[in-house]
């Protein structure tokens, strides 16, 4: 009896974790109302990106960019499939290197600062972003493209949780207006995920990393209260 209660007893504390997020951490710049007013805008999306993570990375990455370029709707602009082209250009490693240069410049210099650390060069960032602007309207055969934003999602594994069957997860990105050189707003924040719901949880952390990177709009929510 003792044995079956600890195993009920694990397996409860496994579930209770599974895609539970602690030390959110959300940036936005000096003088931001709080949110980002989304509507009417167009986002080149960023390839998703994942590293140390086990299982199918496939799998885990359409997972992954399924959930979050769903939330954008007609105004998201997909650059998943011409990945390809995107290595072929150097800008392969774009979408890690964007996203952990966002969240540095934002919460180590509360500014758009792009140099060097922990044996990573972000200074290289915005003459990756500056190439990436002069060729994706070539590569997605779109002449007349016009977008106001670039979008980015990383997943870093940090190793097995404290709980045998979960593993430590670090998500990390923001959003980018690569025409002022500006920070809209940076995420960062650590989860624990049990092994064998893993490509289930990648689903759901797109509409998260969305909702905390959009913000909410206290004239829209005064609206849909009226409206009710």
């Amino acid at each position: 009896m003792r044995k079956v209660a600890l195993v009920l007893c694990l397996v409860l504390a496994v579930v209770m974790v599974a895609g539970c997020g602690d030390k959110v951490k959300i940036w936005r710049p000096s003088g931001s109302p709080g949110f980002l007013d989304m509507e009417g805008k167009k986002f080149l999306v960023m390839p998703a990106d994942m590293r140390y993570l086990p299982g199918d990375k496939l799998a885990l990455s359409a997972a992954l960019f399924g959930g979050f370029i769903a939330e954008f709707g007609e105004s998201g602009i997909s650059l998943q499939p011409i990945q390809p082209l995107l290595a072929e250009l150097g800008l392969g490693d774009l979408s890690w290197k964007l996203a952990r240069g966002l969240v540095h410049a934002a919460f180590f210099h509360n500014s758009s600062e792009w140099d060097a650390c922990s044996g990573e060069d972000y200074s290289v960032v915005p003459n990756l972003v500056k190439t990436l602007v002069e060729k994706v309207a070539e590569l997605l055969k779109k002449p007349d493209l016009k977008f106001d934003y670039i979008v980015v999602l990383h997943i870093d594994s940090r190793g097995a949780g404290t709980i045998p069957g979960t593993l430590k997860l670090r998500v990390l990105g923001g959003i980018y207006d690569p025409m002022k050189d500006e920070i809209a707003v940076a995420i960062d924040w650590d989860q624990t995920t049990a092994e064998d719901i893993l490509l289930a949880e990648m689903a759901t952390i797109g509409p998260k990393a969305i909702g905390l990177m959009a913000g909410e709009n206290p004239d829209k929510k005064e609206e849909t209260k009226e409206a009710e």
